[in-house]
């Protein structure tokens, strides 16, 4: 008796508030796939009314029912049905539930299918005109706690832009909990993103930490903090200076003399020239 054949999985990219955003494709696999599971099945039932896609099963799968609720969507693909994976909004698995059930898919030899969408993260990105040539940290949702915040962030590198996405009750108190964890900090703000009072902004986390009401989904980019400029003196003009102070203390000049005479002769900070003299 020949195994009957597996399903298949597809992860869909749906809208994160404007429902004109969606591929033509995804519309596709949604109008043809009888089984629909989603973090918010209100969200996607939506979706689907506003495009016409008809009565479907749909399986709900948030955080605390998501490995009981798996395990179903699991027997269901292996007796070989279809069945869509989407988001509340956006990308799937993208800081929402979803991976312990693709991650099981892959492991029992069923079929993956993406049929990518938007993404509050990518969006925000290329609205925001940041250089992301080398590279930046997406950190999803932060921990609730100020402690637990101040673990992850105190254990990043420091030279990449920083993404947090962040809920509107939240943010308010995340905003001061950011600025006195990484200091001020330049930042874009992206709320509200594709919808009707969308908002982007370029401002600081001391500005956001003094805003008192944040309303809808946002994105955040922190930027790291500028670079003082660092202005080393060159091992061969070094070793003129050190030749040129010894000169000028055997001509007995003191220390504001010699600094004053050096810094204008090798064009570098006076600060620069004492503390060479102290060394000695």
């Amino acid at each position: 008796m020949m195994e009957k054949p597996k399903g298949i999985l597809y992860v869909v990219g749906v809208p994160i508030g404007n429902l004109g955003d969606i591929t033509l494709r995804a519309l596709e696999v949604l109008k043809n796939t009888e089984i629909i599971v989603s973090e918010d099945t209100r969200s996607i039932r939506k979706l689907l009314t506003h495009y016409g896609c008809g009565p479907k099963k749909l399986i709900s799968l948030y955080k605390d029912v998501e490995v009981e609720r798996t395990h179903k969507v699991l027997k269901l693909l292996e007796e070989g049905k279809e069945v869509v994976l989407t988001s509340e909004a956006g990308c799937p698995l993208i800081s929402d539930p979803g991976a312990y059930l693709v991650r099981e898919a892959h492991r029992r030899g069923i079929k993956i299918v993406p049929v990518p969408g938007v993404s509050a993260l990518t969006c925000a990105l290329s609205a925001s005109g940041v250089d992301l040539s080398s590279g930046f940290i997406f950190l999803g949702f932060l921990p609730r706690k100020k402690t637990e915040q101040k673990k992850v962030l105190e254990n990043l590198p420091e030279n990449f832009p920083l993404i947090i996405f962040e809920s509107p009750h939240r943010m308010e108190k995340t905003a001061k909990n950011l600025l006195e964890i990484l200091g001020n900090r330049e930042c874009f703000l992206a709320r509200e993103l594709t919808k009707f009072h969308e908002e982007l902004t370029w401002t600081d986390l001391q500005t956001l930490a003094n805003r008192e009401k944040f309303l809808g989904e946002i994105t955040l980019i922190i930027l790291p903090q500028p670079k003082t400029e660092e202005k080393p003196l060159v091992k061969k003009k070094l070793a003129g200076i050190k030749k040129r102070i010894k000169e000028l203390k055997k001509e007995g000049l003191k220390p504001k003399e010699m600094a004053k005479i050096i810094a204008e002769e090798y064009n570098i900070p006076v600060k620069e020239v004492y503390q060479l003299i102290a060394e000695g």
